[in-house]
């Protein structure tokens, strides 16, 4: 609701709205570096066909600076796998770490957005929150993660926390 009145008032205004490429983060209890997912846009806004979303790191626990991701962290954690979610437009995005809780990249308003199921609601994904703990080998594994969104019709804050299967 709120990006729709952001929108509607730059309309009026007689420019065009700024769209962010940011649509949500993936953050840790392990350090405060964060996964951030960008929307790619093609230049008449559509969403690029060929590269929609794409993911890398910020180093907030450094500098800022923005990395890549390792092949290895695309393979298991934070890649994705995307394809086009039909008629409606826009694309689905599984999310290799929960591939059960599928993601719907689209626009609206001209404006890239995730779309997702929290807490039995539609919502537009904002940040995922994941509590690790210590595995077995080198590598954390998850105890639980905390989804957090707004609800696209009221703006309301919505919040699941789900554990692994």
């Amino acid at each position: 609701m709120l990006l729709a009145m952001v929108l509607a008032l730059a309309a009026s205004a007689g420019g065009a709205a700024t769209c962010p490429p940011e649509l949500f983060r993936i953050a840790r209890n392990t350090n405060a570096n964060e996964v951030v997912y960008l929307a790619r846009q093609a230049p008449d806004g559509t969403l690029d066909t060929r590269d929609p979303i794409r993911a890398e790191w910020q180093m907030l626990a450094e500098d800022g600076r923005r990395e890549e991701l390792k092949p290895v962290e695309r393979q298991l954690a934070y890649g994705f796998s995307v394809r086009p979610a039909g008629s409606g437009g826009g694309y689905v995005v599984i999310l290799k770490a929960r591939p059960d809780r599928p993601v719907t990249l689209s626009l609206r308003g001209g404006c890239p957005f995730a779309s997702v199921t929290i807490n039995g609601r539609p919502a537009d994904l904002r940040r995922i929150f994941v509590q690790a703990k210590n595995g077995l080998g080198p590598i954390p594994t998850v105890a639980w993660a905390e989804l957090e969104g707004i609800d696209p019709a009221t703006g309301a804050r919505i919040q699941e926390r789900v554990f692994p299967k």
